[in-house]
């Protein structure tokens, strides 16, 4: 990791009795073994293994005149600085980040910079919004993926069981039958799109779903509306493995009526925050 640190690592001239003429970034050209090649010592008549304060005296800089574009950028540039044989400050060294210099080291903005990134997708903010209660922020993102272990996804893997939904076993469980189109969740989904103030019951394809969970309305405001539905999500998977693994079933009322406590709890630890301060209003006022 030496290699991507060094470009973090920006050096300051002091006395110049630190610094490496040749290896340490202390111009705006880089380290200047980089910017000029193996020959650049000869090319300057400055020694590699130099610091900086070698390369100068009390009278100006020691270095040989230019002859090649980046001579001409450093000598341009060491006319903008103090001779470092002039200066009574010690060298030192600063963590830059972007082109700021940092104070202290900062874990976060380093790998904010180094971190490979793709284009940001407009559904991450259904599911990694301000106030998310991450265990079903987590569901409702494998969900979305479509890498939940679905029956017809299980059956696609070649395992020899029943590929109807756990929860009606009338059609085969795929995503978007099990979470939206299925009549136990679909009667889920009634009640808990009333108790918002909506008058439709349900939704018909993962599209409208996540376009429904962004949408910006008068209804209701957007972040309650993504909690109560990442609950929904949650729990509906979770009474899918209970019937599935267990062997026991609730109805579809018992089941809202936890994802009404789900919801509560997530907005009383909240209510401190600006954000969920009028979230139980909104949740209760259709009860």
């Amino acid at each position: 990791m030496r290699g991507l640190a060094a470009g973090f690592l920006k050096a300051k001239v002091g006395n110049g009795q630190r610094l490496s003429f040749w290896y340490d970034r202390w111009t705006p050209l880089g380290p200047l073994i980089t910017r000029f090649g193996e020959l650049g010592p000869r090319e300057l008549q400055i020694d590699e293994y130099a610091l900086v304060k070698d390369a100068c005296n009390s009278e100006g800089w020691l270095l040989r005149g230019a002859r090649s574009q980046a001579a001409e950028e450093l000598h341009l540039h060491l006319t903008t600085i103090p001779l470092p044989s002039l200066s009574a400050t010690d060298d030192s060294y600063v963590w830059e980040v972007g082109g700021n210099e940092l104070q202290e080291f900062s874990t976060s903005k380093t790998w904010s910079q180094v971190r490979n990134r793709a284009t940001e997708q407009r559904w991450t903010q259904n599911i990694w919004f301000k106030g998310h209660t991450p265990r079903h922020a987590f569901t409702t993102w494998v969900a979305h993926q479509d890498r939940l272990p679905t029956r017809t996804r299980l059956v696609a893997w070649g395992m020899q069981i029943p590929s109807l939904c756990c929860l009606c076993s009338l059609v085969d469980e795929s995503r978007d039958h099990l979470f939206l189109r299925c009549e136990v969740s679909g009667t889920v989904w009634g009640y808990v799109l009333r108790r918002l103030g909506y008058f439709h019951r349900g939704f018909h394809t993962w599209v409208a779903f996540t376009d429904w969970m962004r949408l910006r309305d008068t209804v209701v405001s957007v972040t309650l509306k993504r909690v109560a539905a990442q609950a929904t999500i949650a729990s509906i998977w979770t009474e899918r493995n209970k019937r599935l693994h267990d062997g026991v079933s609730q109805t579809p009322a018992s089941l809202f009526k936890k994802i009404d406590r789900n919801v509560r709890d997530t907005i009383l630890g909240k209510r401190k925050t600006a954000l969920f301060q009028h979230l139980m209003q909104e949740w209760l006022r259709h009860e």
